[in-house]
């Protein structure tokens, strides 16, 4: 995988078209039937969704308009990005995660080493992170492939924000997840859906999802981002390279 580049490194991106095209009608595929809602920061990225002819319910370019659109519409996704208008799209996030738990959220994050939107983000049951500048390579297609199968997805390069943040694991927790679980909550933290992890690990899709719920129960976390994360920061599972 390619190395973030700052915003001021001129790139000419014209080699990727024919993927972004391809990776565009997929994802506007597995965005025909959704409920979405969309607060965004940018007025052009707003405006080319729209065009879209996906179910855009509502759009903003505030927090404040925007959760007062998840309120109205009550939308099966939010996609929002961290920079906006006024507010800001973590907030956002946890403050519809804790109203409307039941909406699904899309962080797009272009202040990628901020740590501490990271972890607040995921802490709080955000379903899906990418990174603004993966965008281009297929990040966002991927993030909308776990969402489709209930799968979280955090962008493999936004791990490196966390790398500083492990903990030493106790022995009495280590032993709280059997190895196959913590194989499990492994393939979970690199963005794979139930039926991918059924077909690597030859098992069926209802044990995988036995296995998940298992974990969530030891860790006594609220839902699967939230076990990602206390996998990563305990060291019960390795840091997906980015």
């Amino acid at each position: 995988m390619s190395a973030i580049l700052p915003p001021s490194v001129p790139v000419d991106l014209t080699p990727l078209l024919p993927q972004v095209r391809d990776d565009g009608a997929q994802a506007l595929s597995l965005l025909r039937d959704v409920r979405l809602v969309l607060c965004l920061g940018s007025r052009t990225q707003l405006a080319l969704l729209m065009a879209t002819p996906v179910r855009v319910l509502g759009a903003a370019t505030t927090a404040g308009e925007g959760f007062a659109q998840v309120q109205r519409h009550q939308p099966a996704l939010l996609i929002t990005s961290d920079r906006l208008e006024g507010g800001c799209g973590v907030d956002l996030v946890v403050r519809v995660k804790r109203r409307f738990p039941r909406v699904r959220t899309l962080l797009v994050l272009s202040q990628e080493h901020r740590l501490p939107l990271v972890t607040t983000a995921f802490q709080n049951c955000c379903d899906a992170i990418v990174a603004e500048s993966r965008l281009l390579h297929g990040s966002g297609l991927q993030a909308l492939r776990a969402l489709a199968e209930g799968s979280p997805y955090l962008d493999p390069a936004l791990a490196v924000a966390f790398r500083g943040v492990q903990e030493s694991l106790s022995a009495g927790l280590q032993e709280r997840l059997s190895a196959r679980e913590r194989q499990v909550l492994a393939q979970v933290v690199q963005g794979r859906t139930n039926h991918e992890i059924a077909r690597d690990l030859m098992v069926s899709v209802d044990t995988v999802k036995t296995h998940v719920r298992n974990v969530l129960l030891k860790l006594r976390v609220r839902g699967r981002i939230q076990a990602v994360v206390t996998g990563l920061r305990l060291g019960l599972i390795d840091w997906p390279d980015p």
